[in-house]
């Protein structure tokens, strides 16, 4: 079946809404795609992103999704070059909440190369659907992605619900992940295609993505927490919002309506926000919703033996425990607003200075 490609082109800095691709193709000149770039869109998302990036590692984040017919609301795992085409590959890895349906989430692997210095298009994608029970938009629900150099899992309130395994009809796609690192990101937005997402109605505005905790842990074989494969190397309750940590969006993209605007970010009652709204409206003056349930366990993807590169399963196992904190005791933790909280520093999660990265790309793929 034919795709139907959507680029979202990002490009920070002089010129952050100028479709770089579709002006190389067609030999616009600059001046004119600069000029044809500065009106700018009636409606405002945003873009939550790590400053650090990573060679594997397992990711996860308790949230409660945004959702509403028109709308994507995501997790996702992305390299930073990605964007720029030609010979650099593209690495990405995908949790959406399509606004259709917030009974369920997209997962997806996209790899290959994006088009650039006269190159076609040669990305390969690998989407897949799973059910959320209560929807994503009426309860928090634990998210999360492990990424090895052999599979690639995802799981949803510590089961896992799909797995894609090197070399098991993956069309090389977790061989082709391995090429570069990935950093972690969140974001809020509109596309305009409502074959994928729902048709547009602005009366939903606002709407909002709530993270109470993210974390992440790097990938250490045989050497991780409580026997498993990742070590945790950080946790984030969003008592305040790390900059040192941290960065927020500020551009828009092709088949989007919104701008992504780091003023529709923001910390709230040890809650992290992500907002969609309409232009001039950017904040957020609700109440932050109450998520009282303990942490799922642990679900390492390591317990199961799938039966296809991309095979749907839940995963369960007596042996499976309770992540632990930075003391050395793994005591199960209720998220709640006295809970002992981390104390964080202002660099990055390995203590490096934090990489200036100025260009950014995002794209989503639709068969």
């Amino acid at each position: 079946m034919k795709a139907t490609y959507l680029y979202y082109v990002c490009v920070w800095g002089e010129i952050p809404k100028m479709n770089i691709y579709k002006a190389i193709a067609t030999g616009t000149l600059l001046v004119m795609a600069m000029a044809a770039s500065t009106s700018a869109k009636d409606y405002s998302g945003a873009e939550l992103y790590t400053n650090d990036t990573w060679m594997y590692g397992k990711f996860e984040a308790r949230m409660q999704m945004a959702a509403g017919s028109g709308t994507v609301s995501s997790m996702f795992l992305y390299h930073n070059d990605s964007y720029k085409g030609g010979n650099e590959p593209w690495v990405e890895v995908d949790i959406e909440i399509l606004g259709k349906n917030p009974s369920s989430f997209q997962s997806n692997i996209i790899t290959g190369y994006g088009p650039g210095d006269g190159q076609p298009n040669r990305k390969v994608t690998s989407e897949d659907h799973h059910a959320i029970n209560p929807a994503s938009n009426q309860s928090f629900h634990t998210y999360g992605m492990e990424w090895t150099p052999d599979y690639v899992a995802w799981t949803l309130d510590g089961q896992v619900v799909r797995k894609t395994v090197k070399g098991q009809n993956d069309k090389n796609q977790v061989q082709d992940l391995g090429k570069k690192p990935q950093g972690l990101r969140f974001n809020l937005w509109s596309a305009l295609d409502a074959g994928w997402v729902g048709a547009w109605n602005d009366n939903i505005l606002p709407i909002y993505q709530f993270i109470n905790w993210v974390k992440v842990y790097e990938y250490k074989p045989g050497q991780g927490d409580n026997g498993t494969d990742f070590k945790l190397l950080w946790t984030d309750n969003f008592d305040t919002f790390d900059n040192g940590r941290w960065s927020k969006g500020d551009w828009t993209f092709d088949e989007n309506r919104v701008d992504i605007s780091p003023d529709n970010i923001f910390v709230k009652d040890g809650m992290a926000i992500i907002a969609l709204t309409k232009k001039g409206q950017e904040g957020f003056n609700g109440q932050v919703p109450k998520d009282n349930q303990q942490e799922p366990v642990i679900s390492s993807s390591s317990q199961v033996n799938p039966q296809s590169s991309s095979s749907k399963v839940i995963a369960s196992s007596s042996s499976q425990v309770f992540p632990t904190s930075s003391s050395t005791t793994a005591i199960p933790q209720v998220r709640t607003q006295v809970q002992a909280k981390e104390i964080r520093g202002t660099v990055n999660a390995k203590g490096a200075h934090v990489k200036d990265v100025k260009n950014r790309y995002r794209v989503n793929f639709r068969y």
